[in-house]
């Protein structure tokens, strides 16, 4: 903590004898807007130059300058990309003068100016950014234009220090963040519910990025913001009508996004090419009780149809260091997923004063996949090598061409999925009040945010059906992505095309499983501005956050006792029947399920004991509360000069963690097999009705940090930070769970979980250096080091179980030695950031609407990160060195084009010291999209865009480059559409 108590003590060194109070004092108010936009303008500089005071903006344009001597004063107001607007205001004793802003620039003057766009979105960004006690990124959500399919994730992969990752669906999303996951997610600072609850993780392809104004990425962790990210926050602010000056604002995008026919797709995205992406929002301000247009009413509405399909393909080859190595295990995939999605975000923002301000927010979003079929086919056999007995792989292969031999381990499985379904339902709501006062100001806030999840295979099931004693080569000379795949040793027995020669294989299974997430968050802040002659303010509040997770399931399943084959569905065409003739039969599972049941149940027998006994075992929950409170000191070291460009922020937050886990156990003497057939209810009551178990956890956490600022010049500003910060791992480590075995030495051992278990801390070094200059422009360079302490460890020494019966396993496992899981373990992270952003209005003729950003970050690594062996960066699973973004966009009259590349550089997937030729590799990634439009009228666009212009897959190898693991192609579309206002 020896950074904040350097800040506390030179703050204090530096403070005069007396304070600059004065009863001859008056106050200033007033509003600065964009004269072109209409637009309101948050972060503007307000400045007294005589008496060095300045203050900003606040997110709806207003400012307020209390404690001005009484007299003329002449005021100053400024802003990124418009020119400077200076008056005389005359402020008298105990009154408040009333003095508005209007900015433009000669830019406006030169070209006709329409709608808000690129610039105006960077502008903001950049003045927030710039105006941010510490280290952040923003950006607009104007500044990309149309993403593909207008979700979240889309935008915040082009921040820098985000790396990129694909959905379900091949879309853009948040993969990791400075190198690591463990990062929280918030909406105007209210944290999102996860979709997998357990997993703390948040989906971001389920919100639209429609409803949000701006996207920030806080790396600097203060007091205030919290701490609960290891590598940076990601925080969404959604718009407010308050910024806008005229009474009424209606935008809309009405658009399809669609497959060519030339584009590569697999056949059942081929037969459902376009669907609808609708957006539309309303805006409007009023008068309310004597105020002027001081209650602003939005409302965005969000509709999607999205169809994705892909081909995917994975492989496993012989385990060994030496070339050739046989393929034993070949895989293909299609997959149609169908989403909906419809949201619609209501708010309302109220200011009853100058000085007091509330808002009022709800939000919904139903996000379903009611159509995702899946089709996989195996081709596996043993890992021997010989021509008779067992032996699946004949010798003579090469490193492209296996040959399998027809024996009783040669199998090909296809296995039909779904339709699966996927409903998620989030519904928030927010309340919160802002209050300005003399040397006071307090706000607080209200959120409580539900998601409802329910995933399984609905109408449809999951069914493999197997051929076996088939024999085949694999060919991949002439394509590795598209092998040659021939059948040898036919008979009528096993011809693989023939549906009658399948079986069904294992269980057909049906999904039903639910979980709820819910967060509740209560926050209040208070902040006192001393009348010192430089700024100087102390900060104080307190938060508190109630999570609560539960789930649960009623899947079931059941066994073949059938004797002939199933009839194949002929109607259903994959990719590998087009692309490599391989014409094996498709099953559809929903042709045998009715209403989760067999349509012919003489030919199923359900495992009863499974639906019985999984009303317990998934019957679970967690629930989590935060406390924290904190203290921070803000101001500036002095009021001109050096000292008076110099900036700090420092403090300390404390939380304090409960938990409380509940779930069921199996019980020590379980029910045996033939009751479980003959009684499968009593069974489940005897393994489970009584080992219900709830375990209670718990630990108080500080975390200071430090921030310093220094304005070199007037458009170069340097940082420095130190600051602590934690990620805490998945939910599911604190259930209950017992597990009873038998080490080497005879001793019985009990495997527990710990609801106590720490999280990752890391102590976090910050650099960077800023230049900002007009017209709108930025270019930034940034250092980081991180040392992250408490990896999870499991297997550590516990102690030993109690005797009797209130030892809390119910009298069980008395003298048993406990394992469980603890923290541990080091590792470090540093890397390079470059940021540079630029419109370039000052090029002559039609290049002056050109405009570009480009980002880029390099990290390293290394450490032992619980375990026994420094590992360094590339070998950390999941750590990817390089990523950055680019983009281009040029606008020439009514016409606009963006080139967009978002690029995910190599990393390794899997890690095997002892066997490096399996460790596995994704291959960098390079994403571009293609955007068009053209201006009808001022208030009416047409556009055009090209998601993944040149169908960029999903590679995975497998030891080296020319060893395939997995390939997913996820295709191109085009979204043609319609935007405008009015």
């Amino acid at each position: 903590m020896r950074p904040i108590f350097l800040c506390l003590l030179a703050a204090a060194l530096t403070a005069p004898c007396a304070f600059a109070a004065s009863s001859a004092t008056g106050t200033l108010t007033g509003v600065v807007n964009n004269i072109a936009t209409g637009n309101f303008l948050a972060g503007a500089k307000i400045e007294v130059p005589a008496l060095h005071f300045t203050t900003l903006t606040d997110d709806t344009g207003n400012f307020l300058l209390p404690n001005l001597p009484a007299g003329p004063h002449e005021i100053v107001a400024t802003y990124l990309g418009l020119d400077a607007a200076r008056t005389t205001v005359v402020i008298g004793a105990g009154q408040r003068a009333v003095r508005n802003f209007e900015l433009t620039t000669g830019i406006y003057q030169l070209q006709a100016f329409t709608v808000t766009g690129e610039r105006e979105g960077d502008a903001a960004a950049i003045t927030a950014q710039r105006n941010a006690p510490n280290l952040k990124n923003v950006t607009a959500t104007d500044s990309f234009g149309n993403l593909p399919n207008f979700t979240a994730g889309e935008l915040a992969v082009r921040l820098p220090g985000v790396v990129s990752d694909a959905d379900a669906g091949g879309g853009l999303t948040v993969g990791s963040i400075r190198g690591g996951g463990l990062n929280t997610v918030t909406m105007d600072g209210g944290q999102i519910t996860s979709q997998g609850a357990l997993g703390r993780g948040s989906s971001l392809n389920t919100l639209s990025a429609t409803m949000f104004e701006s996207v920030e990425l806080i790396k600097g962790h203060t007091p205030e913001g919290g701490a609960d990210s290891l590598g940076a926050t990601m925080n969404f602010k959604t718009r407010t009508p308050l910024t806008m000056k005229e009474k009424r604002r209606v935008t809309y995008a009405i658009s399809g996004r669609f497959v060519p026919a030339f584009t590569e797709q697999i056949p059942l995205r081929h037969q459902h090419r376009a669907h609808e992406l609708v957006n539309v929002a309303y805006q409007e301000r009023f008068d309310v009780l004597g105020g002027a247009r001081n209650l602003g009413v939005s409302l965005n509405l969000f509709h999607s149809e999205e169809a994705r399909g892909w081909f995917n393909t994975v492989r496993d080859e012989q385990n060994t260091a030496n070339n050739p190595r046989y393929l034993w295990d070949y895989r293909t995939q299609n997959t149609y997923n169908h989403r909906r999605q419809h949201s619609g975000n209501l708010k309302f923002d109220f200011r009853s004063s100058p000085t007091t301000k509330f808002n009022l927010a709800v939000m919904g979003v139903d996000h379903s996949e009611v159509f995702r079929r899946q089709y996989d086919v195996r081709a596996f056999t043993n890992q021997t090598v010989g021509t008779t007995g067992t032996a699946g792989i004949l010798p003579g292969y090469t490193d492209r061409v296996t040959q399998v031999r027809a024996s009783t381990g040669s199998n090909i499985d296809v296995t039909s999925t779904g339709p699966r379904n996927f409903f998620n339902r989030q519904r928030r709501f927010s309340f919160g009040g802002e209050h300005e006062f003399k040397r006071w100001s307090l706000d607080y806030s209200a959120v409580y945010n539900l998601t409802h999840i329910n995933i399984g295979e609905g109408e449809g099931a999951i069914l493999t059906n197997r051929i076996a004693n088939v024999g085949w080569i694999l060919d991949r000379t002439q394509s590795d992505l598209y092998p040659r795949f021939t059948q040898t040793d036919v008979t009528s027995a096993n011809d693989i095309t023939n549906p009658a020669n399948y079986r069904p294989n294992g269980n057909m299974s049906n999904g039903d499983n639910n979980n709820d997430h819910e967060i509740t968050e209560l926050r209040g802040n208070a902040r006192y501005t001393f009348a010192t002659a430089f700024p100087l303010s102390l900060k104080t509040g307190f938060h508190r956050r109630d999570q609560f997770v539960d789930e649960g399931s009623i899947s079931r399943r059941w066994a073949y006792i059938g004797t002939t084959a199933l009839p194949a569905n002929t109607n259903t065409v994959m990719s590998d029947t087009l692309r490599t003739g391989r014409n094996l039969p498709v099953w559809e599972a929903s042709d045998f399920i009715r209403n989760r049941r067999p349509i012919t149940p003489s030919l199923w027998r359900e495992d009863a004991y499974f639906f019985e006994s999984n009303k317990f075992i998934a019957e679970r929950s967690v629930n989590e509360i935060v406390t924290s409170g904190y203290a921070q000191l803000q101001g500036k070291f002095g009021d001109s000069g050096l000292l008076g460009r110099t900036g700090f922020l420092t403090g300390v937050r404390t939380e304090k963690t409960a938990t409380e886990a509940t779930g069921y156990v199996r019980s020590r003497t379980p029910s045996n097999a033939a009751l479980q057939l003959a009684d499968p209810v009593r069974a489940a009551q005897i393994d489970y009705a009584g080992t219900q178990r709830t375990r209670t956890g718990g630990y108080t956490k500080s975390f200071p940090s430090a921030h310093l600022t220094h304005d070199i010049t007037a458009n170069v500003k340097a940082r420095a930070a130190w600051s602590t910060s934690y990620g805490k791992p998945s939910m599911a480590n604190l259930l209950p769970n017992e597990t009873v075995s038998r080490d080497a030495d005879g001793n019985d051992i009990l495997t527990i979980n710990n609801p106590s278990l720490l999280p990752q801390t890391s102590e976090n070094w910050d650099f960077d250096l800023d230049w900002y200059f007009e017209p709108v422009g930025n270019l930034s360079l940034g250092w980081f080091r991180k040392s992250i302490q408490d990896y999870l460890i499991t297997g550590q020494d516990g102690g030993t179980v109690p005797t009797g019966p209130d030892n809390g396993y119910g009298g069980d496992y008395g003298g048993y030695l406990i394992r469980t899981s603890s923290n541990g373990g080091s590792a470090y992270v540093q890397g390079w950031e470059f940021n540079y952003r630029q419109q370039f209005n000052f090029l002559p003729g039609i290049f002056r609407g050109l405009s570009g950003l480009v980002n880029y970050t390099y990290l390293t690594s290394h450490g032992n990160r619980g375990g026994t062996t420094v590992r360094y960066t590339g070998e950390i699973p999941g750590f990817t060195p390089h990523s950055g973004n680019a983009s281009v966009t040029w606008r020439w009259r009514k016409f606009s084009t963006r080139y967009l590349v978002n690029y995910s550089g190599d990393r390794i997937t899997a890690f095997n010291a002892n066997a490096p030729w399996r460790n596995t590799y994704r291959v960098a990634r390079t994403v571009m999209n293609l955007s068009f439009a053209y201006q009808l009228r001022p208030n009416v666009s047409l556009t055009c865009d090209i998601d993944n212009l040149t169908n960029e897959p999903q590679v995975v190898y497998r030891g080296s480059r020319d060893q395939l693991q997995s390939v997913s192609y996820h295709g191109l579309a085009v979204t043609l559409g319609v935007s405008g206002r009015f």
